[in-house]
């Protein structure tokens, strides 16, 4: 069911604890304007409504000044001088002069002015006095400060006059210095263009050192078709006494295993096959080339089954590469110089070069790491071969003699010296124990390593002389 309720104002009259009626107040309503209010016309408002109808002005206070008594000043003196005694005494002393009566009117006659403003300006003038002293020690402390700045002044200006003298003597140094390097420009380049043409005379040489060993080795070809087939090697007999006499000198530090007797040689009666880039027109061609090495590239090895070679170079290291398509197979590092030669093993399994640090390495490829050092060398070592049995390392050396090691006890067998300058070179025939030397000083010397004895020279063959033959 729905009801209606209606609101009705109704008041509450509070009791009074204390008993007393208070009566309500009525407060001003201040008119607001309907339209918008802001700060300014709130605070007018304000100030019109609460403002009083009429403002009285406050009198104002008017003083005047009396001139100082006697006795006054004579207490300002006491008080000033700090006799506080001598006032009480004197306080008494008056008091009592006044009530018996005994002081007239010429008594309370008033002190001139000009006592007070003497009191008054040497007041002043103590207080300018201290004025005066602060000054004083102000302007002594700012005279020492001021000393002070101008010795640090003195100081740094001097240094300062030092700095510009060790500059302009600099500057006249790195002029001088300048003046020097420029002065050996032209020495350099001189060097550089020597440098170009023994560079460029080396090559030459190379090339024509190339060309004459491929000569040789046709010729030795050709003699040997000529030749009947033997399975051994024709050494011709010379008498000793039309030998050139040649200082040599062999050494054995260990004693050398028997080698295994030497067998003949295959290649002596093989027929090899006619190259085929020789028929082709135009000669050999470039199929494959690729960055080997950092720096230059001293030597290369390929080996005698497989196709791969081995390259070393004047970066400290060896490199294995692929023929078909020049992969990089294996690194070698451990030489702290150039590499000079590298040589497989007749097994095909281990590798050894000789570096300008006067070493030899032995490298296992199993392992992939140097199996042996041999460093009996005292210079670097131009070259290294293998003997046909594996079991002996030649070495040739820049000290003029040639060493044979023992590859398994991996010592020096025996020291070769007869060339008066460094060894190149060194080889051993194939099949044979023959080792095979070039020196510096235009010599070839061949060695038998079974003996450990310098072979004869041979004579010159007839038909090495002879043009070849025409076809």
């Amino acid at each position: 069911m729905d009801e209606t309720y209606y609101l009705h104002d109704e008041y509450v009259e509070a009791e009074s604890e204390d008993g007393f009626a208070y009566e309500e107040v009525a407060v001003d309503e201040i008119s607001i304007s309907s339209g918008e209010e802001d700060l300014d016309t709130a605070l007018h408002n304000l100030r019109v409504t609460k403002q009083p109808a009429a403002i009285e002005k406050a009198p104002r206070v008017s003083t005047e000044s009396h001139p100082e008594v006697v006795e006054d000043y004579v207490r300002n003196f006491f008080v000033h001088m700090g006799l506080h005694r001598t006032m009480e005494t004197f306080q008494a002393e008056w008091y009592e002069l006044m009530q018996k009566g005994s002081l007239g009117s010429d008594h309370a006659q008033q002190l001139p002015d000009v006592y007070s403003q003497n009191r008054q300006l040497q007041s002043k003038m103590q207080e300018m006095q201290s004025q005066m002293l602060s000054f004083k020690e102000a302007a002594r402390m700012a005279k020492e400060k001021y000393v002070g700045l101008k010795k640090e002044c003195d100081y740094h200006r001097m240094h300062h006059r030092r700095v510009l003298q060790e500059k302009n003597k600099l500057m006249a140094d790195i002029k001088k210095l300048q003046q020097h390097i420029n002065s050996y420009e032209p020495v350099l380049k001189a060097l550089k263009n020597k440098y170009q043409t023994v560079t460029k005379e080396k090559m030459l040489a190379c090339m024509e050192r190339d060309k004459a060993v491929s000569e040789v080795s046709c010729l030795q070809s050709t003699l040997h078709s000529l030749q009947p087939s033997s399975p051994t090697l024709h050494r011709p007999t010379v008498a000793r006494s039309d030998l050139v006499e040649k200082a040599t000198e062999i050494e054995a530090t260990q004693p050398l295993g028997k080698l295994p007797d030497d067998p003949s040689n295959p290649y002596l009666t093989a027929i090899l096959p006619q190259c085929a880039h020789l028929t082709r027109t135009g000669g050999f061609q470039l199929t494959t080339q690729f960055q080997a090495h950092d720096f230059a590239v001293s030597n290369v090895c390929m080996h005698a089954e497989k196709d791969v070679l081995v390259t070393t170079s004047d970066d400290h290291t060896w490199k294995m590469w692929a023929l078909e398509g020049g992969d990089l197979l294996m690194t070698g590092e451990g030489h702290s110089d150039w590499v000079g030669r590298a040589a497989f093993h007749p097994n095909g399994k281990m590798l050894a070069t000789c570096s300008g640090d006067g070493t030899v390495k032995i490298w296992d490829f199993g392992s992939a790491s140097c199996i042996e050092t041999l460093s009996d060398h005292q210079q670097p070592v131009w070259g290294c071969g293998w003997h046909w049995s594996g079991q002996l390392l030649a070495s040739a050396s820049m000290d003029h003699c040639c060493k044979l090691w023992d590859v398994e006890s991996a010592h020096c067998c025996l020291t070769l010296r007869g060339h008066t300058q460094c060894v190149n070179a060194v080889q051993f025939l194939p099949y044979s124990s023959i080792l095979c030397s070039c020196s510096q000083d235009k010599t070839i010397s061949l060695w038998d390593a079974r003996t450990a004895s310098l072979l004869p020279s041979p004579s010159p063959s007839p038909l090495l002389s002879s043009p070849p033959p025409t076809h």
